[in-house]
């Protein structure tokens, strides 16, 4: 059985794969990029993040690949279904994206951007300068979220709301048995978890069922709502996010996946609409899950993934390739 690392590693895979050689010492692992593409053929175990499709073409032997992160919408899945190749990737950054998430929502709830922005400028606001309430900050106390996707990541964003105490709606299209831990409640229609949210939180892998689910017609039903979009750029339609920021319909967004990035260098806008001038709008370049402590997570994470595909045949987290994540 081989492995093929179609990626950098270092140290921290070194250490984690090292109880993986001890279990199974017949593995061979091929830690070299250049090697593992020459012989990519012969491997059995592909590990990588971004790989092109002719390798996966050349990749005749092939039983599983293993994404170190999350998502796996870039996969060929027309041909790893058809060679009956299984998936699995990392959910080490759900809890990291949370935060990310938890961070975002209470800077636009708490105006601690706008706050931060003014007192540079030696501008005050509220009690210590006789101004009202309606010149304050809002705590997000009694408010209601609305949490499309339940996986690892919804999951720990709806366990910190909690803490909160924010009523937390779960939004599925596979029914379930019972409510999930830290949901207050699941509901299969979109509408019917948007329709009483005071935020709604897309927490959604990109899918062919669900690239495009907020649309323009979704988005002009979500008067004084506050969205939040960690999960993928297209999700939301792109120019119906501009318009309900800019018209006022939503009360404000933060996103942290986007629609636009820079094909080198550093700077570039995130849309082809100028969204990133907007004042109601909480800005992150898509680093939710890129912290050390996720990535260290995920290194784990794929590891665990070859040591059960080769106890069981079956890796830790599988992703469902008919689904696409």
């Amino acid at each position: 059985m081989i492995a093929a690392f179609l990626q950098k590693t270092n140290s921290l895979w070194r250490e984690s794969l090292d109880p993986v050689i001890r279990e199974f010492p017949d593995l061979e692992i091929i830690l070299d990029p250049e090697e593992a593409e020459r012989r990519i053929g012969e491997a059995d175990i592909l590990v990588g993040g971004k790989v092109k499709r002719e390798i996966f073409e050349k990749a005749v032997n092939l039983k599983l690949v293993v994404v170190p992160f999350t998502g796996v919408n870039h996969l060929p899945f027309d041909l790893l279904k058809e060679r009956g190749v299984k998936v699995a990737n990392s959910h080490g950054n759900a809890w990291y994206v949370a935060e990310r998430t938890i961070g975002m929502i209470l800077a636009f709830y708490g105006r601690i951007i706008d706050y931060h922005n003014d007192l540079r400028q030696e501008q005050w606001h509220g009690f210590w300068v006789g101004q009202g309430l309606n010149d304050s900050w809002e705590s997000v106390d009694g408010k209601t979220a609305a949490i499309l996707g339940t996986g690892e990541i919804g999951r720990c964003i709806a366990e910190m709301l909690k803490g909160l105490r924010v009523r937390t709606i779960g939004y599925k299209r596979r029914r379930v048995n019972e409510v999930p831990e830290a949901f207050d409640e699941i509901v299969y229609d979109l509408n019917a978890a948007v329709g009483p949210a005071d935020m709604v939180i897309i927490a959604l892998p990109s899918t062919s069922a669900t690239r495009g689910l907020i649309g323009p017609d979704e988005l002009a039903g979500m008067q004084g709502k506050f969205l939040v979009n960690i999960g993928r750029g297209d999700i939301v339609d792109e120019e119906g996010l501009y318009t309900a920021l800019r018209n006022g319909i939503l009360r404000g967004a933060a996103v942290d996946c986007w629609y636009t990035y820079p094909r080198e260098g550093t700077r570039g806008r995130p849309s082809r609409f100028d969204i990133h001038t907007l004042l109601n709008m909480v800005l992150s370049p898509h680093v939710g899950g890129f912290v050390s402590q996720a990535v260290k997570e995920s290194v784990s994470h794929a590891c665990e993934n070859i040591a059960g595909f080769l106890r069981t045949g079956s890796p830790r987290f599988e992703v469902d390739i008919e689904a696409g994540y």
